[in-house]
């Protein structure tokens, strides 16, 4: 993805002002980078209840048997942590009225300067 340089001005030879480097860097590369691994932890989410992960892990537990190389052990934490991340998204921040969600998968279009 081609991205406004934030060290250079239009034509000049100066930096940006810090909040404008930051909005950019905020708008065109971090949120979109998010957003492309919600979409994916999602999806894998899907694939992991669908195909019947945690029978798998709990049967790997009871073997004591490597599940794709690692142990039942990091399978559950990394489910533990990546349910509970999922669920964070959406428990709404009382000081701002969103939740994690949305603010992360809003549309942010810049507003011209009146």
């Amino acid at each position: 993805m081609s991205m406004l340089d934030p060290y250079v001005v239009s034509n000049s030879t100066g930096e940006l002002p810090a909040e404008q480097e930051i909005a950019i860097l905020v708008v065109r590369k971090i949120l979109p980078e998010l957003r492309s691994t919600l979409a994916t932890l999602n999806g894998m989410q899907q694939t992991w209840h669908l195909n019947g992960m945690p029978e798998l892990i709990a049967a790997a537990a009871k073997s004591g048997e490597l599940l794709a190389g690692h142990s039942a052990e990091d399978w559950v934490r990394w489910g533990t942590v990546l349910t509970a991340m999922q669920e964070w998204l959406q428990v709404p921040i009382e000081s701002i009225g969103a939740t994690p969600a949305q603010v992360l998968l809003k549309r942010y279009v810049s507003q011209e300067a009146k």
